[in-house]
């Protein structure tokens, strides 16, 4: 997968509140726009940027969730594991030897094999988002030089998001999952 689609992903539990945060800032700005000192004219121009802006985030909130929606709950499962933080989702996977009882131990997963669909998974989603739009010109056009996506390509770029593939290979090793 692309480092675009993974900061999409990363990005994507939070894109809820950017909105909201943008539409505050949007109305603030216009309400006290008479203590600004912007012009009439800069400060239109200003509020229509953040506009535009804000209306990009929630394209990409909805194309990501068309995109999630095609998956089936074993692939929205692993990647909430991954890339939305919900960790303890894995006890769902974990290997045989931690199974307690007949039917868990039938849906188990070897660790070589969870790793394996969280790879493909990647892959897939990533050409998903690619054909639904969400291509890498879009991102560097539209999102690149947004805060918090520029925070989350640095996270990626500089390879911490593989802590996060070591924390869920400790986690199935039985030492993390409570």
């Amino acid at each position: 997968m692309e480092n675009y689609a993974k900061v999409v992903l990363y990005a994507y539990p939070l894109l809820s509140t950017v909105g909201q945060d943008y539409e505050e800032h949007i109305r603030n700005k216009a309400l006290l726009s008479y203590d600004s000192p912007m012009t009439a004219e800069r400060l239109a121009e200003y509020i229509a940027g953040e506009i535009l802006c804000m209306d990009k985030l929630e394209w990409l909130k909805a194309t990501v969730e068309e995109v999630l929606e095609k998956l089936d709950e074993v692939e929205r499962t692993l990647l909430s594991i991954r890339y939305f933080g919900k960790r303890k989702k894995i006890r769902r996977f974990l290997p045989l030897r931690r199974a307690t009882n007949e039917e868990k131990r039938e849906n188990a997963w070897s660790e070589g094999k969870y790793f394996r669909r969280q790879r493909r998974l990647a892959e897939k989603v990533g050409a998903m988002l690619k054909c639904a739009g969400v291509t890498k010109e879009v991102y560097d056009r539209d999102f690149a030089g947004l805060e918090i996506f520029d925070k989350i390509h640095s996270f990626v770029e500089a390879g911490r998001d593989r802590k996060i593939s070591a924390d869920e290979r400790r986690w199935i090793g039985g030492k993390g999952v409570k």
